[in-house]
């Protein structure tokens, strides 16, 4: 019956609250400043500005001042309301709380000390009493067992007593945490935002962001910071697109040795506006020039001499982007301005494009740019028609990772294409199928896998490649394949793009954040979402993306509704006859040689005959298998779950 320290209530630090407090003042004198300068500034606008029927203008700064003036009221009454719980009411209870916390340890050494006495005295008295019950050391004894309980109880009253005081301490922190948090919830006054037109906004509408009609008294229609970027980027590439295929061969060659990081940005436009340039490019370019509109005008300039301006535009159709793609490969390969190591990059992309027309796939090269980051080639490549195909499934990598990996990766996709054609047809279903291998992100190495800003790129980059499908392919089923750090940058654009995704799999994440997962669970909750995930036993490398101090510590396989499935091994059902897939030895994505990987333990070898001792040698695998080597259980296991996924979706569809 004793008291434990954790039942005494936490008390927020007084630091933490004057803390608040001057952010909030900062914040108060900032917002103040700034409104003052911008009321001044706009009170001479009648020196420059007269039109009829405008004169509106003049106070069209009236609302918002009005509105910053109580907001300021507002921040500096939520300021002062903080200070004076810092100042006075947290100290007292720190306190309280200190010196309850000085007090339990006497008052449970006081109770075990009165417990102990009583045992003591009990045994004492028995057996006393087992020898004579009537004697003078018999009364003694009992004597002394009733005092014993009686001190028992009064230290049994002093643990009820403290345990009373900690009870009301604990009901005294929540009410002046209650009458805190009602305190700051009365300052409503300058909370509500209103744009000029007096309709309420949203912060996030009007955090830099914009409200316009596109006539008078029309409907508003408002964006907000990254959808301005968004148009801004869009406007500012279309327009330089638009001037690449018109301008002297001299100017554009020199503006695009100039801009390097051009090529990566085409890919930013949004589909929509992808393909309304296109289609304007390929109009200009065919007038009067026959239907091939690469024979002159705007394409045979930009096919000649800026091919990725083309290429790289998400939502074209995929035979258009390959042929200028291709182009551009061809071009820098042709070049003597690349790096040994951008040449073989680029070498491996083109053995990976020929592999999938050698295996008899139609082969799309999507992208193809230049990382800002390292100077690494960057590309997607498509197997199979992502322009009709019923499903496309887009699978990508973890932590350093460049092209130099995209033929094995490609090895999967291609491998995919073929297990998942003979899984439909043996299912009596001639749907169709697409898999992309997606090397458009740069993930880094081992010192960025804790953070988010890889991941976050990549899932922004992700996220235009598959808009493009939903622009091009708008009824087909959208997929991911993910591996190590690709699922949590995947899954972040899942999370960042409602509906985008209809199913995920994640191979050995390292993790996601705790946002995303709980935005996961809702999608799956509300079937928008199939998320899958596995972990092989040997794979020591993905929880150290899950550590603590990771900024996506959250294993996906924790979220509720997640389909877990297995890669330490076994029978796959309905894959062909239910084939035996093997276990994932490690984190590789794919088959490996590397000893990282190989490593199977060490085996004790007994003395040959005539020795005494015998020798420890170490095992290695000829070749590991990866989450998504063709052999494996993950790998398997994927095909028929992707396969039924497409079935499914196409009966829902009936």
């Amino acid at each position: 019956m004793t008291i434990s320290t954790s039942s005494v209530a936490q008390v927020i630090e007084a630091s933490v609250l004057d803390g608040l407090a001057t952010r909030l003042s900062t914040a108060a004198t900032t917002l103040s400043v700034a409104m003052s300068e911008a009321s001044d500034r706009w009170s001479r606008l009648r020196e420059v500005f007269a039109v009829y029927g405008a004169e509106g203008a003049y106070d069209m700064l009236a609302r918002p001042s009005t509105d910053s003036n109580e907001f300021v009221a507002a921040l500096i009454s939520a300021g002062a309301t903080l200070s004076s719980y810092a100042q006075y009411t947290m100290p007292a209870l720190k306190t309280r709380r200190q010196d309850l916390l000085e007090r339990i340890p006497t008052v449970n050494t006081a109770y075990d000390d009165a417990d102990d006495e009583v045992a003591t005295t009990e045994s004492a008295y028995w057996t006393q009493y087992a020898r004579d019950s009537t004697s003078d050391a018999t009364d003694r004894a009992r004597e002394a067992r009733t005092d014993a309980l009686h001190a028992r109880d009064d230290a049994s009253r002093d643990v009820g007593d403290l345990e009373d005081e900690i009870a009301r301490f604990r009901r005294d922190v929540e009410n002046a945490e209650d009458d805190l948090a009602r305190e700051l919830g009365m300052i409503t006054q300058g909370t509500e935002v209103h744009g000029a037109w007096g309709d309420e906004l949203r912060i996030s509408q009007t955090y830099w962001g914009s409200a316009s009609a596109e006539y008078p008294m029309g409907p508003i229609a408002t964006s907000d910071l990254a959808g301005r970027l968004s148009a801004a980027l869009g406007d500012a590439v279309v327009d330089r697109i638009d001037w690449l295929g018109t301008a002297s061969e001299q100017e554009v060659r020199d503006w695009v040795a100039a801009h390097p990081d051009f090529a990566g940005a085409v890919g930013f436009v949004e589909p929509a506006r992808a393909v309304e340039l296109w289609e304007t490019l390929a109009a200009d370019s065919t007038a009067g020039y026959g239907t091939d509109p690469w024979m002159a005008g705007p394409l045979a300039q930009l096919f000649a001499l800026a091919p990725f301006a083309v290429g790289n535009l998400n939502g074209l159709q995929a035979a258009d982007r390959t042929r200028f793609n291709r182009e551009y490969l061809s071009q820098l390969l042709a070049g003597d301005d690349l790096s040994e190591q951008q040449r073989e990059q680029l070498r491996a992309l083109k053995v990976a494009l020929d592999d999938g027309s050698a295996a008899g796939e139609r082969v799309a090269l999507l992208s193809l740019f230049f990382e800002t980051d390292d100077g690494s080639p960057r590309a997607s490549v498509a197997y199979g028609d992502v322009d009709t195909a019923d499903q496309i499934t887009t699978m990508t990598h973890g932590i350093e990772t460049d092209l130099s990996s995209v033929t094995d990766w490609s090895d999967s996709a291609l491998a995919a294409q073929q297990d998942l054609a003979r899984e439909l047809a043996a299912r009596g279903s001639d749907a169709t199928t697409a898999t992309v291998v997606f090397f458009e992100w740069d993930s880094g190495d081992k010192y960025n896998v804790w953070n988010i800003e890889r991941p976050d790129g990549g899932a922004a980059r992700l996220a235009q490649l598959l808009q493009g499908f939903e622009t091009s392919n708008p009824g087909a089923q959208r997929n991911l394949e993910l591996h190590s750090l690709g699922t949590t940058a995947g899954t972040q654009m899942i999370v960042d793009n409602p509906g985008l995704v209809d199913n995920a799999w994640l191979y050995g994440s390292a993790g996601v954040t705790e946002e995303a997962a709980v935005a996961l669970q809702q999608q799956i909750a509300s079937g928008d979402l199939q998320l899958f995930a596995t972990h092989a036993t040997d794979d020591a490398i993905a929880p150290l993306g899950r550590v603590d101090l990771s900024e996506h510590p959250e294993d996906p396989r924790d979220i509720p509704g997640v389909h877990v499935f297995g890669s330490d091994g076994g029978h796959v059902a309905g894959f062909g006859d239910g084939e035996y897939g093997e276990r994932t030895e490690g984190h590789n994505s794919q088959a490996s040689t590397e000893w990282l990987y190989r490593f199977e333990g060490i085996d004790y070898v007994p003395p040959p005959p005539g020795y005494d001792i015998g020798a420890f040698v170490t095992v290695w695998d000829d070749e590991a298998v990866g989450y998504l080597d063709p052999r494996s259980q993950a790998y398997k296991q994927s095909i028929v779950d992707l396969a039924l996924a497409l079935l499914a979706q196409q009966e829902e569809a009936r």
